[in-house]
């Protein structure tokens, strides 16, 4: 009898461990903050949404609530003074916060999500390490060089295997998605490849797809997106009403030393190949309006000039997914792209064959 009894209770326990919780809580110490209001904010859509606001007191707090599905999120101040990013879920989570960071226990995602940082911060140690090492005398440049790219290549394959490993996890297709701007169109296209359906169906993931769509739309052949924006003495131009046998769509910022040195290559090119056609549109991605404009007279850019001085969050640097500078398109009278990412001999090379073959026609 006591053994049938043993054998209910086993039953029992098993079915309550299967059984998913179905809200969260998230205990936390503090150490070193004021007593005051902490906010926990979802942070998964354009605009955060605060889920939750309580008071910490002695350096202590508790949330508690419940979520349909893994959200990424964060804790923060009410004044928005430091943040502390977790993938929130329904589960029970320790929270620590320390002079030497945070330490988060507890949820799949999360913990998903820590082996994704273990990864990166491994890296990150290394490079640092190398770099103090560059310091010293006598030291051996190229060798150093290689355990970088070394570190560098396996922190991709390390990476690689943990998508492998978790295909259909909201944390996958978290950590992918903020990798976005890091990503060439190949690397992003080949690490969704990776993912399953489940983590497909996320906003995450969903995100991951729409950029691979937009990158589509940027392929040579197609008709280059459309934009009107505001040139310097606040008139305004849209790319498709130039007119120019061949445009070439240029994205910059006046504090990048490569963009400057960029700017006295495309005043050659643009004095030879203006009378044969071709326009310069150079789109900045400046926040200061004065610094563009003075950049702009000291490197003689007499072409066609153009920002909305929002710097990386310019619509037009993500409708041309753009995460890097100088960045370059060329693009017809037909407003298609025909050729992007030239720059120096490579650039003029193909503004010149383009330019006489339209001048055959």
């Amino acid at each position: 009898m006591r053994k049938i009894l043993f054998l209910i209770g086993l039953a029992m326990l098993s079915a309550f461990a299967c059984k998913a919780q179905d809200s969260y809580r998230i205990s936390g110490k503090v150490s070193g903050m004021t007593d005051g209001p902490l906010l926990l904010i979802a942070n998964e859509r354009e605009k955060p949404d605060t889920l939750g606001s309580v008071t910490v007191k002695n350096g202590v707090f508790v949330f508690t609530g419940k979520v349909n599905a893994p959200v990424a999120a964060y804790l923060a101040p009410s004044d928005g003074n430091g943040m502390i990013p977790l993938i929130l879920e329904n589960a029970n989570f320790m929270v620590n916060v320390s002079g030497r960071g945070a330490m988060i226990q507890g949820g799949k995602q999360q913990e998903l999500l820590t082996r994704f940082t273990r990864i990166s911060q491994a890296f990150l140690a290394e490079q640092a390490k190398v770099a103090a090492e560059a310091q010293q005398p006598g030291a051996n440049v190229q060798a150093l060089q290689d355990r970088v790219n070394k570190a560098y290549e396996a922190s991709v394959n390390a990476t690689i295997e943990l998508i492998k490993a978790n295909p259909d996890e909201y944390a996958t297709a978290h950590v992918i998605a903020l990798g976005i701007s890091g990503e060439t169109e190949e690397g992003l296209r080949s690490k969704y490849d990776l993912l399953g359906e489940a983590a497909r169906a996320t906003v995450p993931g969903k995100r991951i797809a729409a950029a691979l769509e937009q990158y589509e739309k940027l392929a040579v052949g197609e008709v280059a997106p459309n934009f009107t924006t505001e040139k310097p003495d606040g008139n305004t131009f849209s790319l498709h009403d130039l007119p120019a046998k061949l445009k070439l769509v240029y994205f910059w910022v006046s504090t990048n030393p490569l963009c400057r040195q960029d700017n006295t290559d495309l005043v050659k090119l643009y004095l030879q190949y203006r009378p044969l056609g071709l326009e310069i549109v150079s789109i900045s991605l400046d926040e200061n309006r004065g610094e563009w404009r003075n950049a702009i007279g000291l490197d003689g850019m007499v072409w066609t000039n153009g920002s909305d001085l929002q710097g990386f969050a310019s619509p037009i640097a993500r409708l041309y997914m753009v995460h890097e500078l100088p960045a370059t398109f060329l693009v017809d009278a037909e407003n298609r792209i025909v050729a992007k990412g030239l720059r120096g001999d490579a650039l003029r090379d193909t503004v010149a064959k383009l330019l006489k073959k339209s001048k055959r026609k």
